[in-house]
């Protein structure tokens, strides 16, 4: 099939931004939000674990906390723009857990494989308002890792006690995990998976998964299918590359795209020149691509590398510089990556860089920075199309310093709105800090008439705001007064409004403060009830009624027109009806005494209604 074609390469203005610090975008259509603690400070706080959010904006972070002097996995679900309050998932294990690792879906769904006991669990929350199950053994072992495709089937895969990289499904049907019978190894008799050659896992659209993990030095992939592996795993490292002799490979990560031919995994290469670099391959059906550099050709080894895909395949790969600590980012440009470039500022912190694409192209790229004698913080930028916005410091310095070795990640959803995670404080003083990267509410308009006329309480209504993290509120102003505030998308003011031309205009708030105006829009008010005239005249039991009913503009104010006149009998028979003018008999059957009624309304809803008791013999 003819492949997506992503935006303009982010490489060149990469460069720019880096020679020039000019390359900054135009008016943002988000926000970056500073660090606050979701749990802590506390000397509980032991290890951060991953935080992921499903494209519709719903996620989960997982951590390790003390409780009662053992090691727990915790969830904090990420619900509505918010973390809500964190949530037990190893409830009857007695043994310390930890290596937490989560994967969420839409409506709800998450994923989350730990280790306890020397055993890997896992657990599944299958939507919104259901409860988590409990936890289930998957095997012995350690360094799980998961994922969860749109469609809401998973896989964890995870380094068993034996030294095999071993599988796992989720099923989205029954919500039960199911190992699967043979490991992923190449060689069974040999050790996988082990150290810096642990397992990762993505899963396309129509659930199917690809593993990557390192053995006997080289790193591997292998697709999964159900719960078969795939006969063909590939082999990733070159023998050389850009004429440079390969002796180790390690550290993969794995992402795929919706359409499961294709994914891509990035590791770090090993030469025999005692060099390293990031490379990158394209997975085409079940063979890949030769690899491309994502880091930086100037030679310098790096660090780990760390790969983001959205559903279409635009991706973006980060790594460090391990002598310089400085951040290192690539992006595809027609399904190739480019080399990297760097970003941010060298760096002395432990190095710690990842990126986080959306579904629109744009999103996010944080590291954890410091230079000489200062105090770790949290660097982010924003990918807006094909250009960085300027670095902004997203951790707050009365925290204390960050601390990446326990643990740094970043997620986003379909419209970039991005969660970015770390463990901040000294010792005995931890905290669990998330900053956020968040969309403005969506452009908008009104939808009441500006045409002649409304009521007094004219019932204004508007097109709901676009906006993924939880419900906005509106505020209603009319003629610069607030008329009343709502969640719904219409209003009725409270208070009837002077007649004539009365300007309004909404303005959604979201979680965060964040606002958008819609236009200033007209609505023509009739306040003024319409003019009745009528002439009555009574024989015996026969009443006769000559009706006019006008609606007249007056001070400059327009009139809406006479909708109708009704006349009520009094005698529970059908009464008679108009417009403007009318004429009507009414001979009643009986003597007696009769509530007789003629309103009149307009086409604002504004009525006269004149009134007689009517005496029959």
């Amino acid at each position: 099939m003819r492949r997506p074609r992503p935006l303009i390469s982010l490489l060149s203005t990469l460069a720019a931004a880096c020679a020039l610090g000019a390359a900054v975008a135009p008016a943002a259509l988000a926000n970056f939000f500073p660090g606050d603690a979701i749990d802590g400070p506390s000397a509980d706080i032991r290890a951060l674990g991953e935080v992921d959010l499903a494209r519709d904006g719903t996620g989960a972070l997982v951590y390790v906390k003390r409780s009662e002097g053992v090691d727990r996995v915790v969830a904090a679900r990420f619900e509505g723009g918010i973390f809500r309050p964190a949530e037990r998932l190893d409830a009857g294990l007695p043994t310390a857990s930890s290596q937490p690792v989560v994967g969420a879906a839409d409506a709800g769904r998450l994923a989350v494989a730990f280790v306890s006991g020397g055993v890997v669990h896992g657990v599944v929350r299958p939507a919104a308002g259901q409860p988590w199950s409990a936890p289930t053994p998957l095997g012995t072992g350690s360094d799980p890792a998961v994922d969860v495709s749109i469609n809401g089937t998973g896989y964890a895969t995870f380094t068993s006690a034996g030294g095999d990289v071993r599988v796992a499904r989720l099923d989205r049907r029954t919500n039960a995990w199911e190992l699967l019978a043979q490991p992923a190894d190449v060689d069974p008799a040999r050790p996988a998976g082990v150290g810096a050659g642990r397992s990762r896992v993505a899963v396309s659209a129509d659930g199917v998964g690809v593993v990557t993990w390192g053995e006997a030095g080289h790193v591997y992939a292998r697709k999964m299918f159900g719960n078969t592996l795939s006969p063909s795993p590939q082999d990733l490292t070159p023998p050389t590359f850009a004429g440079r002799v390969s002796v180790a490979s390690d550290l993969p990560d794995v992402d795929a795209e919706d359409d499961s031919s294709y994914a891509w995994v990035v590791f770090r290469q090993h030469f025999a020149d005692g060099g390293s670099q990031a490379l990158a391959r394209r997975q085409r059906g079940t063979a890949f691509d030769p690899p491309v550099a994502v880091g930086d050709l100037a030679g310098e080894p790096v660090g780990a590398p760390r790969v983001d895909l959205n559903g279409r395949g635009v991706g973006v790969a980060t790594t460090t510089g391990a002598l310089t600590g400085q951040p290192i980012v690539a992006r595809t440009e027609r399904d190739l990556f480019g080399a990297g470039a760097r970003v941010f500022s060298p760096s002395v912190a432990a190095p710690a860089v990842a990126p986080a694409i959306s579904e629109n192209n744009e999103g996010v790229l944080a590291a954890v920075l410091g230079g000489a004698g200062e105090a770790p913080y949290v660097g982010v930028r924003s990918i807006e199309e094909a250009t960085l916005g300027p670095e902004r410091v997203l951790s707050r310095p009365e925290l204390g310093p960050v601390a990446p070795e326990l643990g740094f990640d970043v997620a986003t959803d379909r419209a970039s709105g991005s969660v970015i995670a770390w463990v901040q404080g000294a010792p005995g003083a931890r905290s669990i800090v998330s900053g956020f990267y968040d969309r403005l509410p969506g452009f908008f308009a009104g939808y009441t008439s500006q045409r002649c006329c409304q009521g007094p309480r004219p019932q204004l209504s508007w097109q709901p705001a676009f906006s993924i993290w939880g419900a906005l509120r509106y505020v209603v102003t009319v003629d610069g007064q607030v008329v009343g505030e709502t969640t719904a998308t219409r209003l009725r003011p409270a208070t009837p409004l002077r007649g004539g031309t009365r300007r309004w205009q909404v303005t959604a708030f979201d979680v965060r403060g964040q606002t958008r105006r819609t236009r200033t829009r007209t609505v023509q008010v009739d306040a003024v009830r319409p003019l009745l005239n009528v002439t009555y005249r009574r024989e015996r039991r026969l009443v006769t009624l000559s009706v006019r009913a006008r609606d007249l503009a007056s001070g400059g104010r327009r009139a809406s027109g006479i909708r109708s006149v009704v006349v009520s009998w009094g005698d529970r028979t059908r009464g008679s009806r108009g417009t403007s003018r009318l004429r009507a008999q009414h001979r009643y059957r009986r003597a007696g005494s009769y509530r007789l009624v003629v309103t009149a309304t307009d086409k604002a809803g504004n009525t006269r209604v004149w009134r007689r008791t009517v005496r029959t013999g």
